[in-house]
Protein backbone atom coordinates (compact mmCIF):
# COMPACT_ATOMS: atom_id res chain seq x y z
CA UNK A 1 0.00 0.00 0.00
CA UNK A 2 1.65 3.46 -1.28
CA UNK A 3 1.21 6.97 0.19
CA UNK A 4 -1.49 8.59 0.25
CA UNK A 5 -2.62 10.89 -2.73
CA UNK A 6 -1.88 14.76 -2.60
CA UNK A 7 -5.32 16.43 -1.71
CA UNK A 8 -5.69 19.45 -4.36
CA UNK A 9 -4.73 22.67 -3.53
CA UNK A 10 -8.26 23.97 -4.78
CA UNK A 11 -9.30 21.68 -1.45
CA UNK A 12 -6.72 23.32 0.64
CA UNK A 13 -7.89 27.03 -0.27
CA UNK A 14 -11.58 26.20 -0.37
CA UNK A 15 -11.51 24.91 3.33
CA UNK A 16 -8.79 27.36 4.62
CA UNK A 17 -11.27 30.04 3.11
CA UNK A 18 -14.33 28.50 4.66
CA UNK A 19 -12.47 28.83 8.44
CA UNK A 20 -11.61 32.34 7.21
CA UNK A 21 -14.80 33.03 6.87
CA UNK A 22 -16.38 31.12 10.22
CA UNK A 23 -13.93 33.12 12.11
CA UNK A 24 -15.38 36.47 10.61
CA UNK A 25 -18.56 35.63 11.27
CA UNK A 26 -17.41 34.68 15.11
CA UNK A 27 -16.30 37.96 15.26
CA UNK A 28 -19.15 39.72 13.83
CA UNK A 29 -21.84 37.73 16.19
CA UNK A 30 -19.58 38.36 19.00
CA UNK A 31 -19.35 42.03 18.53
CA UNK A 32 -23.16 41.76 18.24
CA UNK A 33 -23.32 40.02 21.89
CA UNK A 34 -24.72 36.68 20.08
CA UNK A 35 -22.45 34.51 22.27
CA UNK A 36 -23.88 30.68 20.89
CA UNK A 37 -23.27 32.03 17.43
CA UNK A 38 -19.78 33.08 17.95
CA UNK A 39 -18.53 30.24 19.94
CA UNK A 40 -20.28 27.88 17.10
CA UNK A 41 -18.10 29.62 14.57
CA UNK A 42 -15.17 29.54 16.58
CA UNK A 43 -15.60 26.02 16.98
CA UNK A 44 -15.78 25.27 12.81
CA UNK A 45 -12.88 27.70 12.51
CA UNK A 46 -10.89 25.27 14.85
CA UNK A 47 -12.40 21.89 13.44
CA UNK A 48 -11.74 23.62 9.63
CA UNK A 49 -8.60 25.14 10.09
CA UNK A 50 -7.25 21.44 12.10
CA UNK A 51 -8.51 20.23 8.43
CA UNK A 52 -6.86 22.15 6.06
CA UNK A 53 -3.12 22.35 8.00
CA UNK A 54 -3.34 19.10 7.89
CA UNK A 55 -4.59 18.57 3.87
CA UNK A 56 -1.99 21.22 3.40
CA UNK A 57 1.24 18.90 5.37
CA UNK A 58 -0.03 15.48 3.33
CA UNK A 59 0.13 18.24 0.40
CA UNK A 60 3.82 19.10 0.92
Amino acid sequence: MGPPAKPPAAAVIAVLSLAAACMAAAVYFGGTGQLPLAMTGTGLFVILGGLGFELARRRS
